[in-house]
């Protein structure tokens, strides 16, 4: 078990995994739970995820900086801890019947706090590896963050059946779990930043053409993949027909997926001698295909088939962005650059669910226009990547 511990990349892994799990227990069940326990419409339940984005846009502008300053020591174990004080909150508030903009509000500052988690471990991680293997251990971190995303769903379907105050409850318990294995990492690896703190401004970091133009492009596929966690589990409940049950497993499916087939993707990629950028482009197009054929699907089967399909669809495009922030940023900037990319994620992330729920219930009898529309932002993400990847990306 040591030897596992001093195993950085693997160490992250599991720290990865307990985050995810913790979140995933809870999150695609919210909108069921704020819709059929609290009677409160999907449309309004929609403004949550504006407000949750709002705050993940603003966390990277103070936890970048920081990191770049003081290293991710402090990053990852706040943004665990934190997480977990304030899931115990939404415990108090559900068994209190809180108001539902209480919920909106405390749901956004746990989405804020949970950024000094994400963005202090890409940068730990790009810390760790080197340009030539960081693909393939990203590869890992991704193994790992999916199996809490296999097991969370199946788990909260079950747990849904309880009052929702415990289900806060046993997810604030996993947060300081992780809180304290981070802990114990940090003693098998020291946590600090290895190149001096860069000066690069924002201003610098604006006129960098390559980096605004693949941040744009992620934008559109964070706005449609945002639809998984949000519009999906409402779509599939309400207009399908699955149970709560079959959702969690389909969700599970997606963790499954990436499990079997992430490792073996980047390796595929790898063979083929094709660009971060180019990358990008094919698993653009994976996207296209998985979301509009949700339009399509009757039953629990052919949903899974789509959801099948977009996974592989992330397998291909999380990495690979991955790949280029850590090409593009320069010496000292990372935790900047992965900020940058933490607001953009959080900006597709607001306008997303917002934009998809209002969708959702402007078209309930029509599915194939509702997912065809949301997949033209796969399409003109794919034409933006295809784009760029013309240019000459910064070797590593």
């Amino acid at each position: 078990m040591t030897g596992f511990f001093r195993d950085r990349v693997l160490s992250l892994a599991l720290a990865w995994t307990i985050n995810s799990l913790a979140y995933s227990i809870v999150y695609p069940f919210i909108p069921i739970y704020l819709n059929k326990q609290r009677g409160v419409p999907y449309s309004t339940v929609g403004v949550i995820y504006p407000l949750m984005s709002g705050a993940i846009i603003l966390a990277p502008m103070i936890v970048g900086p920081l990191i770049d300053r003081i290293g991710c020591r402090f990053a990852l174990q706040f943004g665990q801890s934190g997480r977990g004080l304030v899931f115990l909150l939404l415990a108090l508030m559900a068994f209190c019947h809180a108001p539902f903009w209480f919920f909106a509000a405390v749901l956004a500052l746990n989405a804020g706090i949970g950024t000094f988690f994400q963005i202090g471990a890409d940068a730990y991680l790009n810390d760790i590896t080197t340009p030539a293997d960081r693909g393939r251990h990203y590869g890992k971190i991704r193994i790992g963050t999916n199996i809490g995303w296999m097991v969370g769903p199946m788990l909260g379907a079950f747990l849904a059946q309880l009052p929702f105050g415990i289900v806060f409850m046993l997810t604030a318990g996993l947060c300081f779990l992780g809180a304290l294995y981070t802990r114990q990492v940090c003693n098998y690896t020291v946590l600090r930043r290895k190149e001096p703190e860069s000066k690069l401004s924002v201003y610098q970091l604006l006129g960098d053409r390559h980096l605004i133009g693949m941040l744009f492009c992620a934008l559109l596929l964070f706005f449609l993949t945002s639809q998984l966690y949000s519009s999906l589990s409402p779509f599939a409940r309400d207009v399908i027909g699955i149970s709560s049950e079959a959702l969690g497993f389909i969700y599970g499916l997606n963790g499954c997926v990436i499990i079997l087939f992430q490792l073996p993707v980047i390796r595929a990629l790898e063979h083929l001698k094709l660009s971060p950028l180019q990358r990008l482009v094919v698993g653009a197009l994976f996207y296209l295909v998985g979301y509009f054929s949700i339009g399509f699907a009757l039953n629990g089967w052919m949903l899974a088939a789509s959801v099948v399909v977009l996974t592989i669809g992330e397998a291909v495009v999380q990495p690979s962005l991955f790949l280029c922030i850590s090409r593009f940023a320069p010496a000292g900037g990372v935790g900047r650059y992965m900020a940058a990319l933490e607001l953009t994620r959080g900006i597709g992330y607001a306008a997303g669910p917002f934009f998809g729920l209002h969708a959702l219930a402007a078209f309930p009898g029509r599915p194939v226009l509702l997912w065809g529309v949301l997949s033209l932002f796969a399409v003109a993400a794919a034409a933006g990547f295809w784009l760029l990847s013309r240019t000459r990306l910064p070797e590593p």
